[in-house]
């Protein structure tokens, strides 16, 4: 299982104090009404289905392959990959992405374990939340038989804002990027790390160069320097790192 800033296969039961004020008291029961680990799975799934298709489509010459039930086909497949995966699009070539979707479907599958992300698996679960919590909460308004099928909520639309809030432990792939949402509890660590390199290049240096430098100094993980750097996935970064059991 990967390991978030919360256990994603339990939802919270933590009781509220006395003097909960009623906001507090309706996002507590927002929150109860959701289930975390369906939103993540059936967010890779979707990415996954969506993903496959599209790569068969290409190897099958641009045509549908005969065991698709995909009914539209993007004319311009780059844009529709820009627009569909909008974080992971910009540092994963759709082959690589591919091959991640497949080892964050088995993590998410090995019950028992706990496997650390780096922040190429928190970019695109990411993209995958965003994506399924779309079609969700479209669902939900305008057909709420097929939103039940997906069964992300009892009922309830997903504030991905929250979400993210909640069980990221950090966007740190969002550095020297504006994200579409707030994200207000991950907003001091990303500032901080971006004024630094700031700083750096303030000094002098060439943008790489603070980046590295700052880096170095708040000891970001080699895999968010690799991301930010825009090199190409590395294999030693694909696997998530197994953790001891707590």
């Amino acid at each position: 299982m990967l390991k978030f800033a919360l256990d994603i296969d339990k939802r919270d039961r933590v009781p509220l104090p006395g003097n909960a004020s009623a906001e507090e008291r309706s996002r507590e029961t927002y929150r109860n009404n959701l289930f975390p680990y369906t939103i993540v799975r059936a967010g890779l799934d979707l990415a996954y289905k969506e993903l496959d298709d599209i790569l068969n489509y290409i190897d099958n010459g641009h045509q549908p392959p005969p065991d698709s039930t995909r009914q539209d086909w993007p004319a311009d497949i780059p844009a529709w990959y820009r627009e569909r995966f909008l974080w992971s699009a910009h540092f994963l070539d759709m082959e690589d992405l591919h091959g991640l979707l497949v080892v964050l479907i088995k993590a998410m599958d090995s019950f028992g374990t706990r496997q650390g992300m780096n922040a190429w698996h928190l970019m695109v679960l990411y993209d995958c939340v965003q994506n399924i919590a779309a079609l969700y909460n479209h669902l939900l308004e305008n057909d709420p038989a097929k939103a039940r099928d997906i069964n992300l909520s009892k009922g309830t639309v997903v504030d991905f804002d929250d979400f993210i809030n909640r069980y990221w432990p950090h966007l740190d792939f969002t550095l020297l990027s504006r994200p579409d949402f707030p994200h207000l509890p991950h907003m001091k660590r990303k500032e901080t790390i971006e004024a630094k390199i700031q700083e750096y290049i303030d000094e002098g240096n060439e943008p790489l160069a603070a980046l590295e430098m700052a880096g170095k100094e708040l000891q970001l993980e080699p895999a968010t320097m690799a991301l930010l750097r825009r090199d190409r996935l590395d294999r030693r970064f694909m696997e998530p790192l197994p953790l001891p059991l707590e």
